[in-house]
C-alpha cells in the first residue's frame, strides 16, 4: 500500500466508516506507522493520529496489529482502552472535511437564492421609487405649463438696456392664478417707428417672435401676454428696430422672471 492507492481507493474514509477489510485496515495503520509524516499531513482527528501513531502490542493475530471489528461493532463501540470514541470522531471528521451532502448544497442553494432576490426586490422598490418621483414632477410641470385663462390683468413698464441684463429687470414671480401682462416697452429713446420682438427662454428656446409692431404716440410698445402661456422660468426679451431700409437694429433688452 502506498500514498497513490491511498487517494485513489478512498481509504481514509472507508477506514473511518469501516469499509475496509481486515487485511486492508491493517496495512494501511502499518503504512501510517511507518511514515509519520505522511500521517501528519491526513486531514483526521489528532486523537485518531495519536492511535495510528501506537506501536503494536504483542501476541496479535498477524504479529502487527490486533483484528479491527466490523463497520458495525466500530460504530457501536463507545469508548476504548484509551478514551477513543469511534463514533464521535467519524462524525468529527466527516463535519469539518466531509463533502456537502446534497441536502446542505439545497440549503445553500435556496439561501443564495433568496438573498439574489431580496436584493432584486430592493433595486426594484427604488427604480418604482424614483419613477414614481419624475411623474409626480412631470405632472407638476404639465399643470403649470397649461395655458390657463386669466383672472386679472396687470400693466407693467419695461425699460430696456443697452446689452443683454444678467439677471431679471422684471421679477414677478410665479403667478398663480395667471394673469394676462400689459407691457409697455418704452422705445423714446430710439429713433424707429417699428420694431420687432423676440421672447426667448433663458437656457432655453424660442417662445415667440412679433414683427412690425408700431409704437404708439408715447413711443412705447404695448404688447399683452397670458403669463401661463409660458411656465416658470427667466425670459429674454430683445427689441429690434427697423431701418428705413427694412433692416434690424437692436434697440434693448430686458429680462421677465416668472418663477
Amino acid at each position: 500500500m502506498d500514498r497513490d492507492y491511498i487517494e485513489h481507493e478512498h481509504i481514509v474514509d472507508r477506514y473511518l466508516s469501516g469499509d475496509l477489510t481486515v487485511r486492508e485496515a491493517r496495512e494501511f495503520e502499518k503504512y501510517c506507522l511507518e511514515n509519520p509524516d505522511f500521517l501528519g499531513s491526513l486531514p483526521i482527528p489528532v486523537r485518531l493520529k495519536a492511535r495510528l501513531a501506537r506501536h503494536p502490542v504483542e501476541a496479535t493475530e498477524t504479529g502487527m496489529f490486533q483484528a479491527i471489528p466490523s463497520s458495525a461493532a466500530r460504530v457501536a463501540m463507545e469508548v476504548n482502552e484509551e478514551g477513543f470514541d469511534a463514533a464521535q470522531e467519524q462524525d468529527e471528521w466527516h463535519r469539518r472535511y466531509a463533502p456537502p451532502t446534497p441536502s446542505r448544497l439545497l440549503l445553500w442553494g435556496l439561501g443564495i437564492a433568496l438573498i439574489l432576490a431580496l436584493g432584486s426586490i430592493v433595486a426594484y422598490a427604488m427604480h418604482a421609487s424614483e419613477l414614481t418621483r419624475q411623474l409626480k414632477q412631470l405632472r407638476h410641470d404639465s399643470k403649470q405649463s397649461l395655458l390657463q385663462p386669466p383672472a386679472s390683468v396687470q400693466s407693467y413698464k419695461l425699460q430696456l438696456t443697452p446689452g443683454q441684463p444678467g439677471q431679471a429687470t422684471l421679477a414677478l414671480g410665479w403667478l398663480q392664478p395667471p394673469q394676462l401682462l400689459e407691457l409697455s416697452i418704452d422705445t423714446a429713446g430710439s429713433r424707429y417707428s417699428q420694431f420687432q420682438i423676440t421672447i426667448d427662454k433663458v437656457d432655453g428656446g424660442r417662445i415667440m417672435q412679433i414683427r412690425r409692431m408700431a409704437s404708439d404716440s408715447n413711443k412705447e410698445v404695448r404688447l399683452g401676454l397670458n403669463s401661463s402661456a409660458f411656465g416658470p422660468g427667466e425670459f429674454s426679451l430683445k427689441v429690434d428696430g427697423y431701418t428705413w431700409r427694412g433692416q434690424l437694429e437692436t434697440v434693448g433688452w430686458a429680462r421677465l422672471a416668472l418663477e
